[in-house]
């Protein structure tokens, strides 16, 4: 009973059978190689320089250094609590300790609790994600306070992640 299985040389036997013939360009003595219209006018295009103008480039440069960089503080407030927690190294530095501890947290998560539902949980889970929960929303509050234009807050990218 043949099924029709082929094997690797009568394949490629087929794919040759079964592939248009490749056109080639050869000069005969009838005249000289036929190119194509795309090509022709591929060829008599100017080539641009692969670097800009230099000085265009230095110019850019400085104007890049002059121009003022971005920093969140300027928009908070100058007087108040919440621009006062917002502007301090420790505040952002403890943000940055709680994300890294989260991080493991969800590790720890995955690992050890086996339920579905945050409610189903063991306490620790449950009090454990409560508490990342309310320090994120904490963190969030303050700074949204913390701005003197509030629509301004979602221009900060901090903010909005």
């Amino acid at each position: 009973l043949d099924v029709g299985c082929q094997t690797d040389g009568d394949a490629d036997a087929l794919m040759k059978a079964r592939a248009p013939p490749k056109k080639r360009m050869t000069n005969n003595k009838a005249g000289p190689a036929k190119v194509a219209p795309a090509m022709r006018r591929r060829s008599q295009q100017v080539l641009k320089p692969v670097f800009a103008d230099s000085e265009s480039m230095k110019q850019r440069a400085r104007q890049a250094l002059i121009k003022p960089q971005y920093r969140v503080t300027d928009c908070y407030k100058t007087t108040g609590f919440s621009q006062r927690i917002a502007r301090s190294t420790a505040f952002e530095y403890v943000t940055l300790a709680v994300i890294f501890l989260n991080a493991i947290w969800i590790a720890v998560d995955a690992d050890y609790n086996d339920s579905p539902v945050l409610l189903d949980s063991h306490p620790i889970f449950q009090v454990g994600e409560n508490l990342f929960c309310f320090y994120f929303c904490f963190e969030l509050g303050v700074r949204f306070f913390a701005f003197a234009e509030k629509k301004k807050c979602l221009r900060d990218r901090w903010f909005v992640f």
